[in-house]
């Protein structure tokens, strides 16, 4: 087993985690809601996003996520602590919808990328970031934000702007990223932060297959 995690290891993963769903609350209630649905058939079927998603991702209300970072009690405090949170959320979602909403955040096995995840039994609603930037703003170094259709979801893709001081070109590698994936009652959205569209999509994807 691995020896337990420091402090300052600790502070960074839960900043991870807390700061990737501020994120993902900010731009999906703000934006990305579903549309109401009206006695559709199935609106209230239960969701049950997976523990895991490819590439070593694994719920963050589940120990498993930080076994390999926690010794074991502090990967309990941890996993309790977002389970929590992920049924306060869940309860908001059921108390202000006529459908079955669920939220998941799932940590990567070093604890380096925390992705959120929500699925509705709805019908996607409008999808855009507040502005779409010039075609030439990333390349000149500037923060840019981008709507692009990536296999069956649209993205919205931000690129945090490049200090010029620092001398080095803008990286492909977005600073934030956010996908919905919508067709007929069913919605798959996900956020992260520093993940190209492609991957997010493929979890997206996964997450669609195993609630579809």
């Amino acid at each position: 087993m691995s020896s337990p995690a420091t402090p300052s290891a600790k502070t960074s993963v839960l900043g991870l985690v807390a700061g990737v769903v501020v994120l993902a609350l900010l731009v999906v209630f703000a934006v990305l809601l579903p549309k109401a649905v009206d006695g559709s058939a199935g609106a209230e079927e239960p969701i049950g996003l997976p523990d895991t998603l490819p590439g070593g991702y694994t719920a963050s209300d589940l120990e498993e996520a930080f076994a390999e970072q926690y010794d074991a009690e502090q990967a309990g405090v941890v996993a309790d602590r977002e389970s929590a949170s992920r049924e306060h959320t869940d309860e908001v979602l059921a108390d202000v919808y006529d459908y079955a909403a669920e939220t998941r955040v799932y940590a990567s096995e070093d604890l380096s990328t925390a992705v959120s995840v929500q699925a509705f039994r709805a019908a996607g609603g409008a999808f855009a970031p507040e502005r779409i930037s010039e075609d030439d703003a990333a390349a000149s170094g500037g923060a840019s934000q981008e709507l692009v259709r990536e296999g069956d979801a649209v993205c919205i893709v931000q690129r945090a702007a490049v200090d010029p001081a620092a001398g080095a070109p803008q990286g492909d590698t977005p600073s934030y990223v956010s996908c919905q994936r919508s067709e007929d009652d069913l919605t798959v959205q996900a956020a992260a932060g520093a993940m190209t569209p492609e991957d997010l999509v493929a979890l997206v994807d996964a997450a669609w297959d195993a609630v579809a």
